[in-house]
């Protein structure tokens, strides 16, 4: 894992100084080494920190010739494989690492490279001669890469703040980009929240020639329902694949352990690399004294079935002072609540190792999230005339007592009355967003007003939405999440979260063996009445104890709500009302004041969208 970062400049040979800067902001990406090269017209900058080969891998690291140079972010973790197959095409090796595979995959095949690569990954190659930059990332998004452009200069970064160290980059906040933000809790892809600045999109290249930049896709996730053996031999393919990813995550020169929540994915993870293990697993898992929130005993259960090295941490709400760092961890605005435990895990966790492996993606991929089922059966209401539907939803949240927050029975049924007028992706749309339009437009004040008007955010999704039409709308609706949700929140969370501790995370769920398969089961293979992730459940139930399977969904959340209400009242009531949003008028201070005291006052549950301003609140003030 590291931080990669780079510059060309027809004009001159861009100053140490200036990569100097850029460096600095990515410290806690690669504590253990910096590498600096200014050669012609382009700058390199690389922080690591080191997992394989601790010795060599130094970066920016150069071809034999001196002709390529690479910085690399991330883990090939069949760069083995692959070192023997060039080296039986006469490819001659000076180190271990991977990096120095990348420069030689680069050489014998150009940019066909990436569809060889199975691992997480961000990286460029220069061509010192010509000028000519490559630029890449992984299939699903696994590790960043923001890049600027001007008509005849290009950066590129692990992260926005580098770039705004370059005086010609424009950093003026993106309206438009907060304006989703507030939808969706992060900036969505491509856009970043500064003007000038976007993301490389999961899956895609991008090649700098002749002043200009082309972007294209290698990959893209699409479901296919086309598996053509039986439901068992599914189960089989599934298990091999998945016990081989974890084999793969398990290879590091430094201590490795793995994440349990007690939830049925990081158990897997954690119980195939315990078979895989000649010693005893280290396992980490954080809980909260809200019972609702705590999977402390499932994850004890599991670790003492599995005879791991189980540490265990108590998050208390008092962590609200732990915000501004996390905050500014992210770089951009961002609030899924989840980063505030997720953050905590990492610096747990790197306390006594430098590798962990979990169990994301495996709700995206073998349909575990809630949402799938609610939409699937919701498709009835389209039968009933949207005037109904509409008179449905206004009476049934008349009828709703207004719950304490979210995760009650109450709480529940009126969130399905809210989306139940609503038709197919607008619904799933108004299901994902925490502070919808016009919600989120009352808010505004006279600097978002007069930037508008703003696109409709849904447009963000749109340009994600299959159009292959024998596909359902669930299926649908889960590869879109591969490529919005899966990308912008659950692995900008981990990365960010890992990274500010210098903490690797591998996901075998992300292998490519492992996501081929799942794009290829239907969904009934993976959601099935109310059993989530069924195939999972059923390949591997004599692995876990039985209730790892069988129990309610928890997520990895934070009891909001409450805190909001007791611990973190006074603190947020002033930092909102007394600061930069409403000072420089981003949002109207009577409308902030009356959000905040409908929530304290339970009149409302407002927690997600009083968390989502307060981050954006946080973000501004470190600007």
């Amino acid at each position: 894992m590291c931080g990669i970062a780079g510059i060309y400049d027809p004009r001159q040979t861009p100053s140490t100084e200036l990569l100097e800067q850029m460096a600095a902001t990515m410290r806690n990406r690669g504590p253990d080494d910096q590498g600096i090269l200014a050669r012609g017209r382009i700058g390199l900058v690389h922080r690591r920190l080191s997992v394989i080969d601790l010795a060599g891998g130094h970066q920016p690291m150069l071809n034999a010739t001196g002709t390529l140079a690479i910085v690399f972010n991330g883990e090939i973790y069949d760069h083995e494989l692959l070192r023997e197959s060039l080296m039986a095409r006469g490819r001659r090796f000076r180190s271990r690492s991977d990096t120095e595979v990348l420069l030689h995959l680069y050489e014998e095949y150009g940019l066909a490279m990436v569809e060889k690569l199975n691992g997480m990954f961000a990286f460029a190659i220069c061509h010192l001669d010509s000028g000519k930059i490559v630029l890449a990332r992984d299939r699903l998004g696994q590790k960043p890469l923001f890049y600027a452009t001007e008509p005849s200069r290009l950066a590129w970064a692990s992260g926005p703040a580098a770039l705004r160290a370059l005086p010609w980059v424009d950093s003026s906040i993106n309206t438009q980009a907060i304006h989703d933000y507030l939808e969706y809790l992060y900036v969505p892809s491509p856009a970043s929240i500064y003007e000038g600045i976007r993301k490389l999109p999961p899956g895609h290249t991008a090649v700098w020639e002749d002043g200009k930049l082309t972007v294209q896709p290698y990959w893209q996730p699409q479901l296919t329902g086309r598996f053509t053996g039986s439901y068992e031999e599914a189960c089989h393919s599934l298990r091999t694949r998945l016990t081989r990813a974890v084999k793969r995550r398990l290879v590091a020169d430094v201590p490795l352990g793995m994440f349990l929540s007690g939830g049925m994915d990081s158990s897997l993870i954690t119980a195939l690399a315990q078979e895989a293990s000649a010693g005893q697993v280290q396992t980490f898992a954080i809980g909260f004294p809200d019972k609702d929130y705590d999977e402390r005993m499932y994850a004890q259960r599991v670790a003492d079935k599995l005879g791991t090295e189980h540490h265990f941490l108590e998050v208390q709400p008092g962590e609200f002072d732990r915000l501004t760092r996390i905050v500014a961890d992210f770089e951009e605005p961002f609030a899924d609540s989840s980063m505030l435990p997720t953050w905590l895990l990492c610096e747990f966790t790197r306390g006594q190792v430098t590798v962990a492996l979990s169990g994301d993606a495996a709700d995206e991929l073998f349909g575990g999230y809630y949402r799938y089922r609610v939409m699937r059966l919701s498709s009835a209401l389209n039968a009933v005339p949207k005037a109904l539907r509409v008179l449905m939803r206004s009476a049934l949240l008349r009828a709703l007592p207004t719950p304490p927050h979210e995760r009650t029975p109450v709480g529940r049924l009126r969130r399905l009355a809210e989306i139940c007028a609503s038709d197919d992706m607008e619904r799933y749309m108004r299901l994902m967003s925490r502070c919808p339009s016009p919600a989120k437009e009352a808010l505004y004040g006279n600097r978002m007003l007069s930037s508008g008007p703003h696109t409709q955010s849904i447009v963000a999704l749109n340009r994600h939405v299959s159009q292959q039409s024998r596909l359902s709308l669930v299926d649908r609706i889960m590869e879109l999440e591969l490529s919005t949700y899966l990308d912008n929140d659950i692995l900008v969370k981990v990365d960010r979260c890992s990274m500010a501790h210098g903490l690797e995370v591998r996901s075998p769920f992300l292998d490519p063996e492992v996501v081929d398969l799942a794009l290829r089961l239907p969904y009934g293979w993976k959601q099935s009445g109310r059993t989530r992730k069924r195939i999972l459940a059923d390949t591997f139930a004599a692995s876990l104890p039985s209730d790892v399977f069988s129990r309610r969904k928890m997520g990895f959340g934070v009891p909001v709500a409450r805190w909001l209400r007791e611990d973190w009242a006074d603190p947020v009531r002033d930092l909102l009302l007394g600061g930069e949003l409403v000072k420089q008028e981003w949002f109207d201070a009577d409308a902030v004041a009356r959000l905040v005291h409908q929530h304290i006052a339970q009149e409302a549950d407002h927690s997600y969208a009083i968390y989502t301003i307060l981050m954006l609140e946080l973000w501004l003030r470190g600007q």
